[in-house]
This record gives structure tokens, C-alpha cells and sequence, in this order.
């Protein structure tokens, strides 16, 4: 009875752990339809292969996985809306950020990310690349959550996130 429940247990936990690192099919259906296959490889190297959430705020969830754009090298996220397969690429060539500082094109700095659930966020605003404090910022949905690590702590990163138009980049940290 024992080997059965033990047989059981590792079974289910092999199960749920293979499900969080298993692209929804829809997602790669979408990926491959697109043509997005020929510019980008998906990456999986992260403890998370990717993230599901609505992002932005229509009822149906999304997804972003991290991709590599294969021509430059470049790492970014790849995200593709739920209800209407459109998708929207953050770095990997193409500019995150406010232009003149944090405009990256190339995520590689990243060493986690995760769904940001709350309603507010606190934006590190700058003068001359000094700290000048933060501001409040209300979220109007779920954002995608961006850090680098320093001594195994978060040391900068930011948000992205909907704002009801277009994402945006909402800078954290130093």
C-alpha cells in the first residue's frame, strides 16, 4: 500500500511539474501559424518557461515565453494575447523601456520574472542617471515582472505592463 501511494505521489508531482513547463498549445499553434519559428527560438533555460496571466484585461488570458531572435542573439519576451493571437515582442531586437535610458533591446541581464499581481507598483524616477526617488503608479491590470539579481537579491528591473492602449515599461529598483 505504501509503494502505491508513493507510486501515486510521484506520478501526480511529475504530472503537475511537467504542466508548468509545457507551453499551451494554443501558444504554439499561434507561435508556428505566424511564421514566428523562422525569426525566433523559444527559450526554456528559466526555472519558468513561461508566464499566463490577462494582461491585458480582457477576459482571456495570454502568454509570454522568452525567446531568442535567432539573426542577432538577442534574448526578449514574446507575448501572445489570448483572444486574438496578436503578439507583442520586448526586446530580442526591439526597444523596452523610455528611450535614452533603459531602452534595451537585449533582456539578457534577466535572471527572473514573474506574474506582478498587485495594484500598485512604485516607478524609480531618475535625473542625470541619479536616484531622484519613486512614484506611485495604479495598475490597470496584471504585469509581467523583469529583474537582474545582485548578491542573489533583485537588484533593478521594471514592469510591463498594459495601460489601456499600449504596453509600457515601468522601471524599478536602481
Amino acid at each position: 500500500m505504501k509503494r502505491l501511494i508513493l507510486l501515486l505521489l510521484l506520478v501526480t508531482t511529475n504530472h503537475l511539474y511537467a504542466q508548468q513547463h509545457t507551453l499551451p498549445r494554443w501558444f504554439t499553434q499561434a507561435f508556428n501559424k505566424q511564421s514566428l519559428d523562422k525569426k525566433y527560438l523559444l527559450r526554456t533555460y528559466h526555472k519558468l518557461t513561461f508566464l499566463e496571466a490577462d494582461f491585458n484585461g480582457d477576459g482571456v488570458k495570454d502568454v509570454v515565453a522568452m525567446i531568442l531572435e535567432k539573426k542577432s542573439q538577442k534574448i526578449g519576451l514574446l507575448l501572445i494575447h489570448g483572444s486574438t493571437n496578436k503578439v507583442t515582442v520586448f526586446g530580442a531586437g526591439v526597444k523596452v523601456g523610455k528611450p535614452g535610458f533603459d531602452d534595451s533591446d537585449d533582456l539578457k541581464w534577466i535572471d527572473g520574472w514573474e506574474v506582478y499581481k498587485e495594484k500598485v507598483a512604485y516607478e524609480t524616477k531618475f535625473d542625470n542617471g541619479d536616484i531622484i526617488g519613486s512614484i506611485k503608479r495604479r495598475l490597470i491590470n496584471k504585469a509581467i515582472s523583469i529583474w537582474e539579481n545582485q548578491d542573489g537579491a533583485p537588484l533593478a528591473g521594471g514592469l510591463i505592463t498594459w495601460n489601456g492602449k499600449k504596453y509600457i515599461w515601468i522601471h524599478q529598483g536602481e
